[in-house]
């Protein structure tokens, strides 16, 4: 990326302007707008803006994203198909127009834009970093994107071209792992001369490079030969585990030092204006306690940890509550995220309540801003009055949080929005006749608008605009 363009990227997407919208449309009483038509309507709902479709068929999914700070683009994470398969893409959605393009990724057979590291498989040439189960996409303030899908994936949005920033000690580029290890002297690896395992006597091993934070790794024989090329030989086997912590620093853990395996932080993110990148872990393992990890972007994005307590609910880094009162439990599922200034907040659920938590990611002051049962489940964390259902989406938006009433797909959509001082849940509804007020709340996503109170509503195969003032809404892109 040469400096140029990394300045004017960075410039795009970090400095404040006036944000683009149509003007709001009352579909109360314009109900022939082709923007007041959902999609689940009869034949002749037609288009809003034009390029690629969201719609692959009924298993699209709108996942996490984000709208530039100049207010004129959502960048969005969009699942189509299957979590197994390669298909998912980063998307760009044109605020003003409506209009549609993939920034990166496979939308389908026959629409893809960029490309990962090049592996030789049985009959064909496979993309190493595809964006199939993407969960998330965020800035980086050099003007790239960042994807997760399980790994950190940076994306070029000029080309599209992804590489990886970081990637679990459970994923299956080994080769990647145990080179990253090495670096850091994890003790659970055995001793190596290089970063890549010796191949059996009379066997090559195709030299493909992946680019990481370390610089670029042979991967020879990716995930052991299934993904094409020689198999390279079994590695020697590990030395049984020893009681000590492991790693020093690249993969996350957390509290237990006879813990074998790191943890695996949950699929959302954020990041900050430095590059850090900030993920929640659970107990998992089972015992090792839970965290607000950060990648550091200034050493080679090692794996700090934030804010951490342990089962018993006692603290190891920063102060206030913990969010599980079970000892053999993971604690709550935290979906989406949302950041005001130095505070990150998320939303979770049930095991075994519906909870919104805050962490000052400077201090790691950790504090429970919304809390209740999960239908007629024990209540654990209660917070905040409301019958309103905390669901897992999440945003900041006008001084206040929104989230989505979806702990019941059988209900309609909702949003709601809850006083982060008091944790007090309002139920906002769509008016009649509005395009949100058709369709079950299993599916919605928020998306903050930078200069606006108004957000970005992703529901059944649409972009919807809302004012949560009024409730009123119109679809935006379809």
């Amino acid at each position: 990326m040469n400096r140029l363009f990394a300045l004017t990227a960075a410039l795009t997407l970090l400095a404040p302007q006036a944000h683009a919208l149509p003007t709001m449309i009352d579909c109360t009483r314009d109900s022939a707008n082709a923007r007041c038509v959902a999609k689940s309507a009869p034949d002749g709902v037609g288009a809003i803006g034009s390029g690629s479709t969201f719609y692959q068929g009924g298993a699209e999914q709108f996942r996490g994203g984000f709208v530039s700070a100049d207010g004129q683009t959502l960048y969005l994470a969009l699942e189509t198909l299957r979590n197994t398969d390669p298909f998912g893409v980063v998307m760009a959605v044109d605020l003003n127009t409506g209009n549609r393009r993939v920034v990166s990724g496979y939308l389908n057979t026959m629409e893809k834009v960029g490309k990962g590291v090049k592996v030789q498989g049985d009959r064909d040439t496979l993309d190493l970093y595809t964006l199939g189960n993407i969960y998330d996409v965020q800035p980086l303030p050099d003007g790239s994107l960042l994807a997760h899908t399980g790994q950190l994936i940076r994306i070029d949005p000029r080309t599209g071209d992804r590489t990886l920033l970081w990637t679990p000690t459970t994923a299956g580029d080994t080769r990647v792992r145990d080179t990253v290890e090495l670096k850091y002297a994890d003790p659970r690896r055995p001793a190596q001369t290089g970063g890549a395992a010796p191949s059996a006597p009379g066997v090559s091993v195709p030299n493909t490079t992946v680019s990481t934070p370390i610089g670029n790794v042979n991967v020879g024989g990716l995930l052991g030969g299934l993904l094409g090329g020689p198999r390279p030989a079994a590695p020697a086997p590990a030395p049984a585990p020893q009681p000590t912590a492991p790693g020093n620093g690249y993969f996350c853990t957390q509290l237990d030092p006879k813990a074998v395996t790191p943890a695996l932080p949950h699929t959302y993110m954020a990041t900050d204006a430095e590059g850090n990148v900030y993920m929640m872990g659970s107990n998992s393992p089972i015992g090792s306690g839970f965290a607000l990890f950060k990648l550091d972007a200034k050493n080679d994005y090692r794996c700090t940890s934030v804010s951490r307590f342990d089962v018993s609910g006692d603290n190891v880094q920063g102060s206030g509550i913990p969010w599980t009162s079970s000892l053999a439990g993971t604690g709550p599922i935290f979906g989406d995220f949302a950041v005001n200034g130095t505070t990150l907040y998320a939303s979770g659920g049930p095991n075994p309540n519906y909870i919104v938590v805050s962490v000052d990611m400077k201090t790691g002051e950790r504090r429970l801003i919304s809390g209740q049962t999960d239908q007629a489940g024990a209540q654990v964390f209660k917070k905040g009055q409301g019958a309103a259902h905390i669901g897992s989406a999440l945003v900041y938006s006008g001084g206040a949080l929104y989230t989505t009433q979806a702990q019941v797909s059988a209900e309609p959509f909702a949003l709601v929005r809850i006083d982060p001082a008091t944790g007090d849940r309002t139920l906002i509804e769509p008016p009649k006749g509005t395009p949100l007020s058709k369709g079950r709340a299993s599916s919605a996503t928020l998306y903050p608008i930078p200069g606006s109170t108004q957000l970005i509503v992703g529901f059944d195969g649409a972009l919807h605009v809302m004012d949560p003032a009024t409730g009123l809404n119109y679809i935006l892109s379809r």
